[in-house]
């Protein structure tokens, strides 16, 4: 890359030294070395600990401990003992750290995922004057480091790790395009969606600011300069219409905010209507911009102050955690000859019996069967197995092993939590009692929002069958930020992608359907070929009808058969909001199917049409019914799962042990 004003070496890989022949272990191997930093990869750095220690705070004080003389290495030439601190990054990283400590000149990585990992050790350690050192050098570069094509990565980096200031920028910069579900539908899987959810509140955030601060600057002094102007139009407040109109649109669309579009809105209102305006003085337009940039900027601000960074915190919980304490089990339970202890993820114990858990769990049976340490955790004179769920689920889940009455939670979220870890136990007849009591109890649809949660929570355990069901109950609500809102944050990144490709391919599947409708030659509508108009009604088509009584039978054969108006009507206003986008609540079939009665009847009423009400008391019922069973199996289609070949009834390895808490 090149680089301005200041002379910034880019490193060809930051597993590489500056050039072929020399090592990071040459370029900081100082003869006066007091100190020596030992990277996780075992490269050694020989360096003078002063810079080190004015450099960062946090260094200082590993290098202060690690003083002892004990088990530290010798320097070859007097064999001396260096203190070593060992440090979890790699020696290509500190290689590049250290050219922005020590005079040499500054290399900086040449992707910008290592670039900003480079800032993170930065900032990590402490070094306040390093990180302005390497952002400086950053803000030289050219083209620049944060620009259009690559600020989502940016922003996604910056959140994983933590560089606010980074995140910032490329969130500012995200502004200039649209930031919806269907632009971003290849991109989804790529950054985790509670970093997604952050960045869909910035935007908020900067049109919520925007609305109020804009607002003002229209009824400030500030635009005083822009009333004395002899345009055609002006708006209320006094200054040009066209101006005032250019204004509010930066608040519905802020990456509007440009000096070319601003140019384009003047040329089209000049050429339009010959306006003045074409004279206005550079100055004016300038002192205008200047005040204007001046609110948008500090919107944004406001905005970015309130960003927030998330780090590796990528998975809220989905349902509270229960309080510790072992709930009793039934009292009908006999647990007298317990000889294993399962203790909860909120320490709370219970005792069962190993033959049990082996005879319903393929994974205790395997774990069973490996030979246990000697030195293994004892607690009231029994083995303890550690599992990753909660003391209430560990209760149901040991309720369904017994032949006692089951007790599966109440709530949705705690039911798919409880199948999650029957599935990931391999317990195959808990996971059956657990659906058909599910579907026993019917649990109502969720409904809203919720859907989306239960698919979203449904992902996150691999529950295929509940994530196919919760993926077609979301079709009847739109998919977007404004509406999935926190939930956002709940979602995998492949399975938001998965979700909206599922809806893009339904709406597909719903538009074709509905096209076929449109066929009057082979299609199910070529029932309603006959129908005749009112003279003063023209097909949506642009086929003029002729009248019946105007017609002979050789003219009404060479004419091209056409859908009733009100028909054709109906399915293209279907078809023409599908399109508009994938995002939006899905046709019902029962919907249209009420549509096409209320249109028939309006049609029929008003024109006194008895064909069309013959053919409806003919085979209207049959029409109505292939209408809605095709559109029906338009949102049945199959749910693509990106991690299909992941899914299974076993996640991960069984590992040696008794402890489940990593499982």
């Amino acid at each position: 890359m090149a680089a301005a004003a200041v002379t910034i070496e880019t490193s060809p890989s930051l597993s590489q030294a500056k050039s072929k022949d020399e090592s990071p272990k040459d370029l900081f191997d100082y003869p006066d070395a007091d100190i020596i930093l030992r990277s996780r990869d075992s490269q050694e750095f020989r360096v003078l600990r002063m810079y080190i220690t004015k450099s960062s705070p946090v260094l200082g004080e590993l290098i202060q401990a690690a003083s002892s003389p004990s088990d530290t290495p010798v320097s070859a030439d007097a064999g001396t003992p260096l203190p070593a601190v060992q440090l979890p990054d790699s020696g290509a990283l500190l290689s590049t750290l250290l050219t922005f400590i020590f005079p040499v000149p500054p290399v900086l990585p040449l992707t910008v995922e290592e670039t900003m990992e480079l800032l993170s050790v930065a900032q990590k350690y402490e070094m306040s004057h390093v990180l302005a050192h390497i952002r400086r050098c950053v803000s030289l570069l050219d083209p620049p480091f944060i620009r259009p094509e690559n600020a989502l990565r940016v922003y996604f980096l910056a959140q994983k790790y933590g560089l606010h200031r980074e995140a910032a920028r490329a969130a500012r910069i995200t502004i200039q395009f649209s930031l919806t579900i269907e632009d971003l539908e290849d991109k989804l899987d790529v950054m985790p969606s509670p970093f997604l959810y952050e960045l869909w509140k910035y935007h908020q955030g900067v049109r919520t600011h925007l609305i109020s601060d804009i607002n003002h600057f229209r009824k400030s002094g500030v635009c005083d300069t822009l009333k004395g102007l002899n345009c055609v139009s002006h708006a209320s407040s006094g200054i040009p219409h066209w101006i005032d109109g250019y204004i509010g649109s930066i608040i519905e669309t802020p990456s509007s905010f440009d000096p070319t579009v601003f140019q384009m809105v003047l040329a089209r209102h000049v050429g339009t209507y010959r306006c003045s305006c074409m004279n206005i003085p550079v100055e004016t337009i300038r002192t205008f911009w200047t005040d204007l940039a001046a609110v948008v900027y500090g919107c944004m601000e406001k905005a970015e102050s309130a960003l927030c960074i998330i780090g590796g915190k990528t998975h809220p919980q989905v349902h509270s955690a229960s309080p510790r304490g072992a709930p009793p089990l039934p009292e009908c339970l006999d647990i007298s000859e317990a000889d294993v202890l399962v203790q909860s993820s909120d320490h709370a114990n219970f005792h069962v019996h190993k033959s049990i858990l082996a005879s319903s769990s393929q994974f205790f049976k395997d774990m069973f069967s490996l030979p246990q340490p000697p030195d293994g955790e004892v607690v009231d004179g029994l083995p303890v197995v550690h599992v990753s769920e909660n003391a209430e689920l560990v209760r149901a889940l040991i309720t369904m092993l017994y032949p006692i009455p089951s007790q599966i939670p109440v709530s949705y979220d705690e039911t798919l939590a409880l199948l999650a870890a029957a599935q990931k136990y391999d317990m195959s007849a808990a996971i059956s009692t657990i659906r058909a009591e599910v579907s026993h109890r019917k649990f109502p649809a969720p409904v809203g929002v919720q859907a989306f949660r239960a698919y979203a929570i449904a992902s996150r355990h691999r529950l295929i069958p509940e994530m196919d069901s919760a993926a077609r109950h979301t079709l009847d609500y739109p998919m977007t930020f404004e509406y999935l809102g926190s939930e956002l944050e709940l979602f995998e990144g492949w399975a938001l992608r998965d979700l909206a490709c599922f809806r893009r391919l339904c709406r597909d599947k719903q538009v074709s359907c509905l096209e076929s409708f449109l066929d009057v030659r082979s299609g199910p509508s070529k029932i309603w070929v006959g129908c005749v108009p009112p003279k003063d009604v023209q097909h949506p088509n642009a086929l003029s009808y002729r009248h019946k009584t105007r017609q002979s039978a050789d003219e009404a054969k060479k004419d091209e058969p056409t859908l009733p108006s009100w028909l054709h009507g109906l399915f293209s206003k279907q078809i023409g909001e599908l399109r508009q986008s994938f995002t939006n609540a899905l046709i019902k079939p029962s919907s249209i199917r009420e549509g096409y009665l209320t249109v028939l009847q309006s049609h029929v009423t008003q024109n006194d049409c008895t064909f069309c009400l013959k053919v409806h008391a003919l085979k209207g019922d049959e029409y109505r019914r292939e209408l809605f069973e095709r559109l029906t199996e338009a949102r049945t289609i199959r749910v693509p799962h990106s991690l299909s070949s992941s899914f299974g009834v076993r996640s991960c390895a069984l590992s040696v042990g008794t402890d489940d808490r990593d499982v």
